[in-house]
């Protein structure tokens, strides 16, 4: 972005953090969206694979080889031999599904697909809402954005590129962009902070102010509220028996890979009270939240929910800074892993604080890949680092990142070979873990670990030097 492109999203900036017609309408906007999504299924970071990159008018689409429709028990279908595929297209008449399907020639754009004639705009939309993502690909629109930013780094899990909200890929483009700008004049804990609610508002409307993105977080469903701190404190009520939560910010923090995978990841980075269901707030300089085992109103029985600190203060704030500026130093000098240990502690704060409603692994994660990709490595996915952050010590958890950043490395910078490679890992990690916690006891738990070295690299059980 040029700096005469920079000075309208300076501009607005300024007025959103202060309130601003812009930020009005993505309210009315979140309003219109919120009804579905308490009723759909969550998906965090889009492990589900099911298409969210929606189309748009200036794409050109095109639809996979040998492709045809077909009827099937009375219902028009879009058939695919290689792979093996089958889609109903509802309310679709066979006709108009062969004359949208010859229209999409990999040449024209929709809008021109749209005025071809004969094209029916509604059953255009069915078609494309039945087939785009699974058998219909707009190829260029996701090769200029991964071209920018890997969709690998924005996703716990990876999958398909089709996996991935269009609107959630172009404002982290946008907060990247806005981040290197801003990076020469971060120089204390205020300065950060400044910066990161400006990020907010960019990964939630992008620099356009106009394109709206909704996060997973069932927080966003009562309220969003861009580049604003969240100073709500949690409420608990502790009684003889059991904790009860009663309101304020509160997170899920569940063992990750299962009791059984989990013990073992704790033990083996030297912190195995974290598998506890409550514990102690961590001796740390300042504190940085709690684990407790509680209920609230509405839940059907208690679990392990982190409660972040509060109030947030300005030592809060100073000590995040003061981890992304060293990590920012230590990636200047070439110390990868000096740069990779600040990481760990500018990440581990940053999720424990939960300055914001929603969206802040998000961020925090586009942060920290910023810095990775710099370093002589590269940025990574999120798998369930957030998580592992809210139960481990920071030690511990310098350490668990510092083998996520090394196992997830991908040895290629082809995006279809990338994919591939990562998606093959961290289905291997998810398997063993899987495994592990079925195991009936120890000695089958070493057993599975032992038939799968490079399984227990990638869940983090082990280093590199294991491989």
């Amino acid at each position: 972005m040029s700096a005469s492109d920079r000075a309208p999203c300076d501009d607005r900036l300024s007025r959103a953090l202060a309130g601003s017609p812009e930020l009005v309408a993505y309210e009315r906007w979140l309003e219109t969206e919120r009804p579905t999504a308490r009723t759909a299924p969550r998906d965090y970071l889009f492990l589900d694979e099911r298409p969210r990159f929606e189309p748009r008018a200036d794409d050109v689409v095109v639809a996979l080889p040998g492709l045809a429709v077909r009827e099937r028990a009375g219902r028009v279908c879009l058939v695919s031999t290689s792979p093996a595929a089958e889609i109903p297209l509802p309310d679709v008449p066979h006709a108009d599904a062969e004359r949208i399907l010859a229209a999409l020639d990999g040449v024209h754009t929709l809008v021109e697909v749209r005025w071809r004639d004969g094209v029916d705009a509604a059953h255009l939309g069915r078609f494309l809402r039945a087939a785009f993502g699974r058998v219909a690909f707009a190829p260029e629109a996701v090769r200029a954005l991964e071209a920018q930013l890997s969709a690998c780094e924005l996703v716990r899990f990876p999958a398909s590129p089709y996996a991935v909200v269009r609107p959630y890929w172009e404002n982290m483009i946008d907060v990247r962009a806005h981040l290197g700008a801003r990076a020469p004049a971060l120089t204390d804990g205020a300065s950060v902070l400044g910066l990161l609610r400006e990020l907010h508002v960019l990964a939630l409307v992008g620099a356009s102010f106009e394109r709206f993105y909704k996060p997973a977080s069932p927080a966003s469903d009562e309220a969003v509220w861009p580049g604003t701190l969240w100073h709500a404190e949690a409420r608990l009520v502790r009684t003889p028996r059991g904790t009860i939560f009663v309101s304020g910010p509160r997170v899920l923090a569940p063992l990750v890979g299962g009791r059984g995978f989990f013990v073992r990841l704790a033990t083996a980075l030297g912190d195995p009270e974290a598998a506890a269901p409550e514990r102690p707030p961590v001796a740390e300089p300042l504190p940085w939240g709690e684990l407790v085992w509680a209920r609230g109103e509405r839940d059907p029985e208690p679990k392990s929910w982190f409660v972040p600190p509060r109030p947030l203060r300005a030592e809060h704030f100073a000590a995040l800074g003061a981890a992304w500026l060293e990590a920012e130093a230590a990636t200047a000098r070439g110390d990868q892993a000096g740069a990779r240990a600040a990481l760990a502690h500018f990440h581990w704060r940053f999720v424990r604080l939960h300055p914001f409603r929603c969206a802040n692994q998000s961020l925090a994660m586009n942060l920290v890949n910023a810095l990775l990709g710099r370093t002589g490595g590269a940025g990574i996915p999120h798998l369930a680092l957030d998580h592992l952050a809210l139960r481990l010590r920071s030690d511990a958890y310098a350490t668990a990142f510092a083998r996520a950043a090394d196992a997830y490395a991908p040895p290629t910078a082809d995006p279809a070979e990338r994919l591939g490679w990562l998606r093959e890992r961290t289905r291997r990690a998810l398997a063993l873990m899987d495994r592990v916690s079925a195991c009936a006891d120890a000695a089958a738990a070493d057993g599975a670990l032992d038939a799968d070295p490079e399984g227990a690299v990638a869940a983090l059980l082990a280093g590199p030097t294991a491989r």
